[in-house]
């Protein structure tokens, strides 16, 4: 067996994928959206989102997709949903993270949104949504339906390693 052989075989197991992120921040029952400049969504709402880049986690991208885009830090609290499909030819997943923000003062970045809003479960129905599924992701957020718990075991593992569960009584 040459050298390259091991790292050939392994490279037939790696596959591209689209990955793009939302954030969900809910304070006092309502749910902050935020609306399109541009492209081909402009104008219509949804919860702050993009894409992750290839040299951070999902719950990272975010972070900074939230941070980027609003001015708001934020805490990761867990997922509360994940929507996969096949685009292009590979498989694209969307990951809506809870998170809990540590300020509700938001700066938007005037390039990608229009304007933001708070909406509460009422307010939500007369809204003109990215696409169902977004308005699906906010409803569950808005809902407080249960969301997977994100575990650290980055200690134990000796590098950074998160466990998303639905529950942590085990």
């Amino acid at each position: 067996m040459t050298p390259e052989q091991p790292i050939t075989a392994l490279r037939a197991h790696l596959i591209s994928c689209d990955l793009g992120v939302a954030a969900c921040v809910v304070n006092d029952d309502k749910i902050l959206l935020v609306k399109e400049a541009a492209g081909k969504h402009a104008g219509l709402w949804g919860a702050p989102k993009g894409y992750a880049n290839s040299d951070e986690y999902p719950m990272q991208s975010a972070l900074r997709e939230l941070k980027e885009e609003c001015g708001v830090d934020g805490d990761i609290k867990g997922i509360i949903a994940v929507r996969e499909t096949i685009r292009s030819g590979m498989p694209a997943l969307f990951i809506a993270y809870s998170i809990h923000p540590k300020t509700t003062d938001v700066t938007i970045d005037n390039e990608e949104i229009s304007d933001f809003g708070w909406f509460d479960i009422m307010e939500i129905e007369s809204v003109k949504f990215i696409s169902k599924t977004m308005k699906s992701i906010v409803k569950c957020a808005l809902m407080n339906v249960p969301h997977m718990l994100c575990l650290d075991g980055s200690e134990e593992a000796k590098s950074p390693y998160y466990l998303h569960v639905q529950h942590s009584d085990f």
